[in-house]
């Protein structure tokens, strides 16, 4: 269908009405003179017609009235409204809350102290110190690490001659080496000595004489003058004060070297020594000194004798490993006490003191000579005999040992004599007078009455004085046994078992 635009008269003219501002003049008609079509025209029942209302559910309502065209909604109700709602406890312990859906109350119930801390804990993972928590007061409690375990984590390096307590946190030096120190020697002019080494010469030193030496300007700041007062220095203020070294009036050749480091001058007040260090200090006089050093604060604190060691201050019961030993008097047990042979260990010499009378001393002298023991056999004959000597001190030797017994004169020169014994057999209760003869005088049964003498009432007598006897003692002889006692064939004196022993001791 074509549109086409309407046609207006306008001043006795007809145009199309082509503008929006033009308007059809309806004036004296109404919607009634025009018929209605399709598009209907509008009218309060169809409208009210063409709307309706759905109440899908749910608190309140929603209705509709098509005849008058009025919608009307009633709002939930109380109880409606109030049955939405509900109070959840979640189970942690603060507190309560409820809900009545009847009256539509909240009531809340406030949570107490004792609520709160059991809803607390304290966990202690380890470590130095500790945590706790007590829920019943809710007080949570930490100590800190103790003294010891603080010392616990501290430590000193090997080699670097440090010390550490752990007990007790101090620190000490021990014999520090030179190489775990920043600087380990000086050196003076040219010449560079090590700590703990000896120069005997330094060289490089060039010698000063003056009667005063100033750096700067003398009186201005940090100048120093070097005078017979000492070394004062003016510091950073050219003023009245200034510092000056002197030194006491030596009483011999002094020198005092400063290292090759910075610092700060340790005065006599501010110095002390570590405890247990064994040093002393005298804060008056600068002295140091030693007061029973401890061992492990020496370098070396034991000795080595022979192959033993001994701590300072310790015992050793045994020295094993000596060469040889001198002194003015040892005492050991028979049964300790042993000489050696030198190229074979195993043969060894024993002492044995058992028969010597209680709180006595026996001396056995060695004669001025060499030569090989005498021993007492089981027959109590001298076997090894090589030589005697006589009073007068001279050395002989006897060209055989024959039976019999020889009484040595003790004369000397050419008035010595001696009396032989022959192997007869002598009896009874007899004395024999010898007279002073040189020579040997030989007696045999044909001289001896009864041949035999009992050893109580057999004596001897000095001829100078009768009181110095020599008797002889049978008693420890096997019975129905004869021992024969052989005298060399020289003059000399008799050597008694002990002698006798300790002549082969002597001799090895």
């Amino acid at each position: 269908m074509t549109t086409r635009k309407a046609l207006v008269l306008v001043n006795g003219l007809f145009q199309e009405l082509d503008t929006p501002t033009d308007k059809l003049d309806f004036a004296g008609n109404t919607t009634t003179d025009l018929t209605e079509g399709t598009n209907l025209y509008y009218t309060d029942a169809r409208a009210r017609g063409s709307i309706s209302v759905t109440d899908s559910g749910g608190d309140g309502s929603l209705s509709y009235d098509n005849s008058t065209g009025v919608i009307t909604y009633v709002g939930p109700s109380a109880s409606e409204v109030r049955a939405h709602f509900s109070a959840a406890n979640s189970g942690s312990g603060f507190g309560s809350l409820a809900y009545d859906n009847s009256t539509g109350i909240f009531t809340y119930t406030v949570v107490t102290s004792a609520n709160i801390r059991q809803q607390i804990s304290v966990t202690d993972s380890g470590g130095d110190g500790s945590l706790s928590y007590d829920n019943s007061t809710g007080v949570i409690t930490y100590v800190g690490p103790s003294a010891s375990e603080v010392r616990a984590h501290f430590s000193v390096a090997v080699g670097s001659g440090l010390t550490y307590n752990s007990t007790t946190g101090e620190f000490g030096t021990s014999a520090i080496p030179n190489a775990q120190l920043a600087n380990s020697s000086v050196t003076l002019g040219s010449t560079n000595v090590a700590l703990g080494a000896t120069a005997a010469t330094i060289d490089g030193l060039t010698a000063i004489t003056s009667t005063a030496v100033n750096v700067g300007a003398a009186g201005t700041a940090n100048s120093i003058l070097l005078d017979a007062s000492g070394i004062t220095f003016e510091g950073s203020t050219a003023d009245n004060f200034e510092t000056t070294l002197s030194v006491v009036d030596p009483t011999a050749d002094r020198s005092i070297v400063f290292p090759d480091a910075g610092g700060t001058v340790a005065l006599l007040t501010s110095l002390s020594v570590a405890a247990g260090s064994g040093l002393t200090y005298n804060s008056t006089t600068g002295e140091f000194g030693t007061s029973n050093i401890p061992n492990a604060q020496l370098q070396n604190s034991s000795v080595t004798i022979g192959s033993t060691s001994i701590a300072l201050g310790g015992t050793s019961t045994t020295l094993a490993g000596l060469l040889s030993v001198t002194s003015a008097a040892v005492i050991t047990d028979d049964g300790g006490f042993r000489i050696r042979n030198t190229t074979d260990n195993t043969k060894q010499i024993a002492f044995n003191a058992a028969n010597i009378g209680t709180s006595t001393i026996r001396t056995l002298s060695a004669p001025n000579v060499d030569g090989t023991l005498a021993l007492l056999e089981a027959n109590n004959a001298f076997i090894g005999i090589n030589s005697f000597i006589n009073g007068s001190g001279q050395s002989f030797r006897p060209a055989s040992l024959q039976d019999g017994f020889i009484i040595q004169g003790r004369a000397g020169g050419t008035n010595n004599y001696s009396v032989t014994f022959a192997t007869a057999t002598l009896s009874g209760n007899q004395t024999a007078t010898f007279p002073d003869l040189t020579g040997n005088v030989l007696l045999d049964t044909s001289t001896i009455p009864g041949g035999t003498f009992v050893d109580d009432t057999f004596r001897i007598s000095d001829d100078g004085d009768s009181t110095k006897k020599l008797a002889f003692e049978c008693s420890g002889i096997t019975t129905s046994t004869t021992r024969t006692m052989t005298v060399p064939d020289e003059s000399g004196t008799i050597s008694t078992q002990d002698f006798a022993t300790a002549i082969a001791i002597a001799l090895g």
